[in-house]
């Protein structure tokens, strides 16, 4: 037995001593490659959002007051280049659980990409097979920077799913000038991967960069969301969703940028009322001197159902950036949202929002 767990310790200090010089332990803006060996790399990334916040509901009978610390999401990703034109992904992501999802757990852990990728023609033509991106909230946020403060128009409102499985086709032609994302998917997002249509969703997104710095982009969503099942019903109402969406934005690298956007929700159920929703958001951000920078954006959604509903959430902050991986914001967020010009939800937070990455 003595022999075994020896030997045992041979072979495990045999393969770090192969993985440590091996190892290239570099941290980068995109992760720390731990292992490299060739045109084959294995990376890890890490994203954390916290806040620390006061929080008052005004439109509450009688109005609620909390104070609170909470970790928002947490994102851990292992990433697996196989050469310089295939590599797989897995991330993770955990949230805590919110009140109105009645449930014994603290926080849920969730599969949110698992996928393989590959390029068929260099950037012309990448392949994505598997739990991936959708084409725009990540697009998105990538322009908006914000995602640990607030999310995108179409997140925010439920418009669609950040991510989903099923099969993907992007590039970037015209000499990088314009970009395409098509995808089809099961709909239902990937906190429910577990359910089926009898048909896929459409989403995709096109983009053109006018000037230098300059952005155009159309979104086009269409599908059931896999509501549309056999037998009828196994995923709630058959509904129709459609999604078009526009936006623009202006900015140079790191240093600022603003956007518009405009959207329409249309819901079409079997046997109902469509009910419209339009949208429509305006957001900004820049650097400031000494590692500070602000943001700011504001949102508007209303419906076409009397009585009408209406929201506005806006949001301003701002941001230092202690080191290169941290980033510290004290921020005012506030939603407010009426239905037939009555006050149905008057919410505001203000304390510290913080971003740590990897």
């Amino acid at each position: 037995m003595e022999k075994e767990v020896a030997m045992n310790r041979k072979i495990i200090a045999s393969a770090a001593g192969i993985v440590c010089g091996m190892a290239v332990t570099t941290a980068q803006a995109g992760g720390i490659t731990v292992l490299e060996k060739g045109d084959s790399k294995l990376s890890i990334e890490s994203k954390v959002f916290t806040k620390l916040v006061s929080e008052k509901d005004t439109a509450a009978s009688p109005n609620t007051k909390t104070q609170s610390a909470s970790v928002d999401r947490a994102y851990f990703t292992v990433k697996y280049n196989f050469d310089k034109e295939w590599l797989m992904r897995v991330t993770t992501d955990i949230r805590q659980a919110s009140a109105s999802e009645l449930s014994s757990k603290n926080d849920y852990v969730f599969l949110k990409y698992a996928y393989l990728e590959g390029k068929l023609a260099g950037k012309a033509a990448v392949l994505r097979l598997g739990q991936s991106h959708t084409p725009w909230i990540d697009y998105e946020q990538g322009l908006w920077k914000h995602r640990y403060f607030s999310k995108v128009l179409v997140d925010q409102n439920g418009y669609d799913a950040s991510s989903d499985l099923g099969i993907g086709l992007k590039g970037d032609v015209a000499d990088g000038k314009a970009h395409y994302w098509a995808t089809l998917t099961n709909g239902a997002g990937y906190s429910h991967t577990d359910r089926e249509g009898k048909s896929m969703d459409f989403d995709g997104r096109i983009g053109y960069d006018l000037l230098p710095g300059m952005t155009l982009d159309l979104q086009y969503r269409n599908g059931y969301k896999a509501t549309k099942t056999q037998p009828a019903g196994a995923n709630g109402t058959e509904t129709k969703s459609t999604l078009y969406q526009i936006m623009a934005t202006y900015g140079q690298g790191g240093d600022y940028r603003v956007g518009a956007n405009l959207a329409s929700k249309k819901k079409d159920p079997t046997g109902g009322t469509s009910v419209r929703e339009t949208a429509y958001s305006v957001w900004g951000w820049t650097k400031l001197p000494h590692n500070y920078g602000a943001f700011a954006r504001f949102d508007h959604t209303k419906d076409n159902v009397v009585p009408k509903l209406k929201q506005d959430h806006y949001g301003v902050g701002v941001e230092y950036y202690p080191t290169k991986h941290v980033t510290l914001a004290l921020g005012y967020d506030h939603v407010k949202s009426s239905t037939g010009g009555v006050t149905s939800k008057k919410d505001s937070q203000i304390g510290l929002w913080s971003q740590f990455a990897f």
